[in-house]
């Protein structure tokens, strides 16, 4: 038959407290017996040997992002670093670029003193400011003029040489033209045989050629002669060096020649020039005056201001 009791609402065994006491006795005596005998001292080492691997495999995350921060930490260190270092090279180099610049200014500077000393005309130390555009013409401009005594006409010199002449001559400011312009002409004579003649810029517009024109085939000229200034114009004090030759050409049937030379001034490497006063008054150099004719050609007419030439 079937059983219609009604189930009990709890079930009771033992209870909460008395399971309480069995535990808290049995790991009371778990102790009293460990600490006596010693006999959960291999259990342990075994567990501890047996979890080692998965202890290892849980603390590998926690290694790797100390590792990845210390490595994110000197990298931005190193960085830091090397910015800092760019930036003291950088300075460093520019400290060093201008103590060069410097060094190389006062060299020029005493050098320039040391010409003055020996020029008897009153001169003028004057700084390049600027340097004309034009590739066919040479000239650059000084940050004297008359207010400071420079009158056109004045001779353009550096410690190496003959550096130009003065064409025009403003109030604060003048122009010079270097004497490796085509238009320009200076009066030189051989250091070694003493043989005079006219030294002109490139035709072809060199800066750094000079031409001894229409020179004799049995003119006594050498290259490596210096040609000096002969002092015959008025401008220019003489036995200043202006130029070395440095070709002859071929005369071949022609009786007369070109011959090419290097002007000693360095002109493209300084920054300050002697303006030596002109020994007497003379007219500065005019950009269009005409070149000169060969030995034996009719000379060339030049027309009077102001008159125009007739047209058939």
């Amino acid at each position: 038959m079937l059983d219609r009791s009604p189930p009990a609402l709890f079930k009771q065994g033992v209870t909460a407290f008395v399971k309480l006491l069995i535990c808290a006795g049995l790991s009371f005596f778990l102790m009293t017996v460990d600490g006596t005998l010693r006999i959960g001292e291999p259990i342990r080492l075994g567990l501890a040997t047996a979890l080692y691997p998965v202890q290892w495999a849980l603390g590998q995350p926690i290694v790797a992002l100390t590792w990845l921060k210390q490595y994110l930490e000197d990298v931005n260190t190193l960085k830091t670093r090397q910015t800092q270092l760019e930036a003291d090279l950088l300075r460093v180099a520019e400290t060093a670029q201008q103590a060069r610049y410097l060094a190389i200014e006062n060299q020029q500077l005493r050098e320039l003193l040391q010409l003055r000393a020996t020029q008897q005309n009153p001169s003028v130390v004057a700084r390049i400011i600027g340097e004309t555009p034009d590739p066919y013409q040479h000239r650059v401009r000084l940050d004297k003029g008359t207010a400071d005594g420079i009158v056109a006409g004045s001779a353009v010199i550096d410690a190496m040489g003959v550096f130009g002449q003065v064409t025009r001559a403003y109030l604060l400011n003048s122009e010079v033209t270097l004497v490796t312009d085509r238009r320009h002409a200076t009066p030189v004579m051989n250091t070694r045989t003493g043989q005079r003649s006219v030294l002109f810029g490139s035709k072809s517009g060199r800066g750094d050629s000079l031409e001894l024109r229409y020179v004799d085939s049995n003119a006594d000229i050498q290259v490596g002669d210096v040609l000096s200034t002969s002092g015959i114009d008025g401008v220019y004090p003489a036995g200043l060096p202006v130029a070395v030759v440095t070709d002859l050409p071929s005369y071949d049937d022609n009786n007369y020649a070109t011959i090419q030379c290097q002007p000693l001034a360095r002109l493209q490497q300084v920054l300050d020039v002697l303006v030596v006063a002109p020994t007497v008054s003379v007219a500065p150099m005019t950009p269009n005056a005409p070149e000169p004719s060969p030995p034996g050609a009719a000379p060339t007419k030049t027309p009077a201001p102001g008159t125009q030439k007739a047209t058939p």
